[in-house]
């Protein structure tokens, strides 16, 4: 049962990453046509930039991976540690239909603006929640009140800590661009972008990318694990 479950995981993720390396490549190639339109941004400081990113990434993976073996792999206690850094983590019941109506799934959702962050600052604020009114919320978690999916908090905690470093790819823009980009976003809808809109989209995607891939690597070594502890239960310790 539980390699039945790994290859679902596995094949939902690996899907997901690339259909987000798909529409990456589709930002790149108009972020490159566009690239002319730059301004005040020298060589060394993108060179810069892109050096504390890695170096950001290098650690958010490490320290993600040390949370997780502190916490044991427990969403809720991953929940408790998130509310305590100061984000919102907001329990309600329907959220895929709640949630549904601006184009959102449960899990971290990022900074809003407009008429989307005022219909969950308000749809929470009618279910008890402590958020207050506002046409911009800040980055929140609204989950179910079920029990949550072990590798799905992982996937969402990745791309929190992310944001809590820094990277890129989190401001309200880029992640309300984001989600309409996971649609049916035609070409002349990027086209449509600034080019700070679109180098703020393929940061967002790249987020996601590496969340989805922390994950898939993190279910095959414990999948690894799980085998080889197997082989040794059975008594071909030698083998390994």
């Amino acid at each position: 049962m539980f390699n039945f479950v790994q290859k679902i995981i596995y094949w939902v993720l690996s899907l997901q990453e690339k259909i987000l390396r798909k529409n990456l490549k589709r930002t790149l190639k108009y972020s490159s046509a566009s690239s002319m339109s730059k301004t005040g941004f020298s060589k060394s400081d993108s060179l810069k930039l892109t050096s504390q990113t890695e170096k950001n990434k290098e650690k958010l993976d490490f320290n993600v991976k040390s949370l997780l073996k502190k916490y044991a792999n427990d969403p809720e206690k991953l929940l408790e540690f998130i509310s305590k850094k100061g984000t919102h983590v907001c329990r309600i019941n329907h959220t895929r239909v709640l949630l549904g109506i601006i184009g959102y799934e449960e899990g971290f959702i990022g900074p809003l603006k407009g008429f989307k962050a005022f219909y969950l600052s308000l749809m929470l604020t009618v279910l008890g929640q402590q958020v207050g009114l506002a046409f911009k919320t800040k980055p929140m978690f609204v989950l179910s009140k079920q029990p949550v999916d072990s590798y799905n908090m992982i996937q969402q905690f990745h791309k929190w800590y992310a944001m809590k470093l820094n990277l890129p790819g989190f401001d309200s823009e880029a992640q309300q661009n984001f989600q309409k980009f996971l649609g049916n976003t035609k070409d002349e809808d990027i086209k449509a972008l600034s080019i700070d809109e679109i180098l703020g989209l393929k940061e967002a995607i790249a987020r996601d990318v590496e969340a989805i891939n922390f994950v898939v690597e993190l279910a095959k070594s414990t999948d690894g694990s799980r085998q080889a502890m197997g082989k040794i239960t059975a008594g071909e310790g030698a083998s390994i």
